[in-house]
């Protein structure tokens, strides 16, 4: 292992150490053309990014294997690998270090889809919703049901054994899948359906069943560490609707560990095309501003960015330059819009905002949850999940990284 540069690297030490104060950057290869091109470039990039970075190579092959590298070049920051098998650009490399938290970020990765269903029609609709943002993302949707009684199910195992009962509603559940997707014109094999494939994936769509056990909140706020995205049904018009889509989407709108997308019961998906942006000054950081314009411009997006506060409010010029400076570096081929609204009903507010601009998916980016619980307690948010004819999407900035 070679070290390009005079300071040790420490096992513990990992990321921009206080030891230090250096980003760290592996590069792993076996000193051909190939690794030494992406040396010469990540050494451009620091100098261009301006950043002090402690780069190392690493060419042992049990070295590489154990940092769970398959191809190579590869090129790891702060842990975290990004790139393999390719030698990305002097100016790629510069952006991925520069906005290295941003490339951590669950919304910029968007690998992982999971739709929790409790196989009513509303639950059907979020999957067919999942299903179509999954496929246009390319990512791998999971379909999840949350078991917390052993007697669940119309067709009881005759064992009484808990396993028995998670095999029937895995087959109730396989069969809902079937069913749904069906109305796309998508074929759905569940898994004792065919031979040679996964233990639990479809032939056709990559959709993976899954039933886990607890209380539906609690479950799915442990279940949402280890995906990217929920996609998950409200019933609108007030119906609290079975199970899930009343309280319980409250509770996971607070606590989930991944961003949360919550789909009214007659949405279809057509894209993104115009994203509001419902902004506070506790939402005002970059790393926050730089989530959502990612997410936009996988859909190619625009943003419109609408403050709803108290008239006559300090501080919003400099929340406007803020948000100026994120987007522009974040996008910079969409106009900056950006909007301030004085109500006192800011649902009404939003609402009637994203009417008039044809808006198509409503974002909540908070940077503390406690402004979520505040927002949850005034009931505005819960409102607008349980009226809303547009899909929600709900970020909390200080728990989306991977």
């Amino acid at each position: 292992m070679k070290t390009l540069n005079t300071i040790p690297v420490s096992r513990e030490c990992a990321g921009e150490c206080q030891e230090c104060g250096k980003t760290h950057i592996k590069l792993f290869g076996a000193h051909d053309t190939a690794a030494q091109l992406l040396r010469a470039r990540v050494m451009l990039a620091l100098e261009a990014a301006s950043i002090d970075g402690k780069v190392i190579e690493v060419a042992e092959p049990a070295q590489i294997t154990l940092s769970g590298v398959s191809s190579l070049p590869a090129l790891m920051v702060e842990g975290v690998l990004y790139t393999e098998g390719v030698v990305p650009s002097v100016e790629q490399i510069a952006d991925l270090i520069a906005n290295r938290n941003l490339h951590k970020s669950k919304l910029f990765r968007l690998r992982r889809v999971s739709v929790p269903v409790d196989m009513s029609p509303v639950s059907a609709n979020a999957l067919r919703f999942g299903w179509r943002v999954a496929e246009y993302l390319g990512a791998q949707l999971e379909v999840v049901y949350v078991m917390d009684s052993i007697f669940e199910g119309s067709k009881p195992s005759a064992s009484g054994f808990l396993s028995g009962y998670q095999a029937t509603m895995k087959t109730e559940l396989d069969t809902f899948i079937t069913e749904s997707l069906r109305q796309l014109g998508v074929t759905y094999l569940a898994p004792d359906k065919y031979a040679g494939e996964p233990a639990d994936m479809a032939v056709s769509n990559a959709v993976v069943s899954k039933v886990i056990y607890g209380a539906p909140d609690v479950a799915l706020e442990s279940y949402s560490r280890g995906v990217d995205l929920i996609v998950m049904g409200t019933t609108g018009s007030g119906n609290l609707g079975k199970k899930f889509f009343g309280s319980v989407s409250a509770e996971v709108s607070r606590n989930a560990h991944c961003p949360v997308l919550f789909i009214p019961k007659e949405a279809e998906f057509r894209g993104f095309s115009n994203l509001l942006y419902a902004s506070d000054f506790d939402s005002l950081n970059g790393l926050s501003v730089q989530q959502a314009v990612s997410f936009a411009r996988r859909f190619d997006g625009q943003i419109h960015f609408v403050h709803a506060g108290a008239g006559g409010e300090e501080g919003l010029e400099r929340q406007r330059k803020i948000f100026e400076a994120e987007y522009g570096s974040a996008n910079p081929d969409r106009p900056f819009i950006f909007n301030k609204m004085v109500s006192e009903d800011i649902t009404g507010a939003l609402y009637e905002y994203a009417f008039y601009h044809r808006i198509d998916l409503i974002v909540f980016v908070t940077h503390h949850r406690k402004f979520w619980e505040n927002i949850l307690h005034k009931s505005v948010t819960n409102s607008a999940l349980l009226t809303s004819d547009l899909p929600i999407l709900v970020i909390h900035s200080d728990d989306d990284q991977g």
